[in-house]
């Protein structure tokens, strides 16, 4: 039997609005599907917010490095 557990991380960031274009919303979702044991992306331009699916741990700042290709920030805390 194969068990495979998922993790969802959200991040709030900078560089997303409503009005972001297709165009950018899919260059977030694919720089982050690249990172390694990331299996899922959801874009929330409403709250400005990125939701990651996993599937087992991921390098936070492959994470970071990912965002700042496609052109926004994570919001720390």
């Amino acid at each position: 039997m194969i068990t495979v557990a998922y993790s969802l991380v959200t991040y709030d960031v900078t560089g997303l609005t409503p009005e972001a274009c297709e165009h950018c919303l899919a260059s977030v979702k694919s720089e982050l599907i690249q990172v390694p044991g990331v299996v899922g992306v959801d874009v929330n331009t409403e709250e400005a917010r990125v939701s990651i699916l996993t599937d087992g741990p991921v390098d936070d700042a492959l994470i970071r490095a990912a965002m700042d290709a496609a052109g926004c920030a994570v919001v720390t805390p």
